[in-house]
């Protein structure tokens, strides 16, 4: 059974809190707008005193990113990549283009 969309996150909260090297030069506010079933709105915030990751919209975000939550679970995954979802229209960013690029390389160090 997949996992749920809060589950996926609360992976996510630890994977960072345990490997704050993947976040280096990835400073910022991404909010994840997950549409569909088990969607919501979930950000991960990654500050110089350390990274985590929320339920709901704590801070302002820099980068915004709109995806259904089974693209985005495929995405954390490896099943589905960022760049691709982009280009094909699974995937629309708005904000900080730069910071959306650094976020594939944090997703891509998570091995769930």
């Amino acid at each position: 059974m997949a996992q749920s969309t809060a589950k996926v996150f609360q992976m996510i909260d630890a994977a960072l809190k345990s490997d704050p090297a993947a976040t280096e030069d990835a400073e910022g506010v991404y909010q994840f707008n997950l549409t569909g079933d088990d969607g919501g709105t979930y950000q991960m915030i990654i500050e110089s005193e350390g990274a985590r990751a929320v339920d709901g919209e704590e801070k302002e975000p820099d980068c915004t990113l709109e995806i259904s939550a089974e693209d985005y679970k495929d995405m954390v995954a490896g099943k589905l990549n960022p760049t691709e979802a982009f280009m094909g229209g699974q995937l629309t960013i708005d904000g900080d283009m730069g910071m959306a690029m650094k976020l594939q390389t944090v997703l891509n160090s998570f091995n769930f």
